[in-house]
């Protein structure tokens, strides 16, 4: 008895023959194929979130990123003025004069900076992050400021009540006493409330720590006077310093082998990566960078020109199931095309 061939049906035939259909096929079937892989997107989005959460909490406790900006120094002076009063009673007017106090802030002539980084993972649970102890030695000296150029005189200069000024983004980390040595003496800095209410990087809030009156002794109006200034704190994520100096230098090293160099200023040495860590050297003018040595109209926010380290982990499993997760789309789409098109072969 001879068989009888079945013949296929006209929608079947119509799927075979015509693009249109192939196309709203593949259409269909990937929107099929794009419910389980956002069903994963949503929960690796959610774990992520986590971390971020566990890692944020982590850096709060231990403390936040270091930015170090100085020291400068701040000194006072007088600004004469005169008003102009009106008498009610006769209609004529007078002249007063009186004085108020302004402040001018000089950065230093030479500004090194040594920094030795000691990173560390922290985890918990399945989550981690890196953070670190470091020792920082800051050195270098002043030159006499110059107010000439805003033709005021050396009796308006209040000497006696000049200060020191170092801010940082993290007072947390700090392990011990904040002491400067200018010249002969020793000043301690001391927090000192002020809200930072600059518009870049607004996560990052810097902190300001003040002298005591110098003593007009140690003050560079005769001669250039050195400083010494040393500071251990915690830190996470990354270190920066601004080069605030007329000659900026910076050196840190640590063996943390997965560092990235970000800011405005990479290291100038080529040899500054190793198997063994990372030792890198930074040289800046002032003539590399776009703002003055003195300021007469209060601290410059120069947070845009830091540069330093960041100690970065190594792409973690959540980064590599995203990615996946992403590339899983065109993979669907390259099946259902090769599933859909091919037909004609067989």
């Amino acid at each position: 008895m001879e068989t009888q061939k079945q013949q296929p049906s006209r929608f079947g035939k119509w799927v075979k023959n015509s693009i249109t259909a192939r196309m709203l096929m593949v259409g269909i079937l990937t929107m099929i194929l794009l419910i389980p892989l956002s069903f994963i997107k949503s929960l690796i989005h959610e774990r992520m979130d986590r971390q971020e959460e566990v890692v944020n909490e982590i850096n709060q406790k231990w403390g936040k990123e270091v930015l170090l900006y100085g020291p400068i120094l701040k000194v006072p002076y007088r600004v004469h003025h005169i008003k102009e009063i009106l008498n009610e009673t006769t209609k004529k007017t007078k002249k007063e004069s009186y004085t108020s106090t302004e402040y001018a802030y000089f950065f230093p002539n030479t500004l090194d900076i040594t920094s030795t980084i000691n990173p560390e993972e922290k985890q918990r649970g399945i989550y981690k992050t890196a953070v670190y102890k470091s020792n920082i030695d800051v050195t270098g000296s002043f030159t006499k400021p110059d107010f000439s150029e805003q033709d005021i005189k050396d009796e308006d200069i209040l000497w006696d009540k000049s200060k020191l000024v170092v801010k940082t983004s993290n007072l947390k980390g700090v392990n011990s006493l904040v002491e400067i040595t200018f010249n002969k003496n020793k000043y301690a800095l001391h927090s000192k409330y002020q809200q930072d209410n600059t518009s870049y990087l607004d996560d990052l809030q810097l902190h300001k720590l003040e002298s005591k009156s110098i003593k007009e002794a140690d003050l560079p109006i005769e001669n250039d006077v050195p400083f010494n200034l040393n500071i251990n704190i915690n830190g996470s994520k990354q270190i920066r310093f601004i080069p605030v100096g007329k000659e900026t230098n910076v050196h840190i090293q640590s063996d943390w082998k997965t560092a990235n160099f970000l800011g405005e200023y990479l290291p100038q040495n080529s040899d500054k990566i190793s198997t063994n860590g990372f030792n890198a050297k930074w040289k800046v003018l002032d003539i590399n960078r776009p703002f003055s040595q003195e300021s007469f109209n209060g601290l410059p926010d120069l947070k845009a020109y830091a540069f330093g380290v960041n100690f970065m982990i190594p792409v973690d499993e959540y980064q590599k199931s995203e990615r996946s997760a992403k590339y899983g789309v065109f993979s669907d789409w390259i099946n259902v095309l090769n599933l859909l098109f091919n037909t004609n072969h067989e």
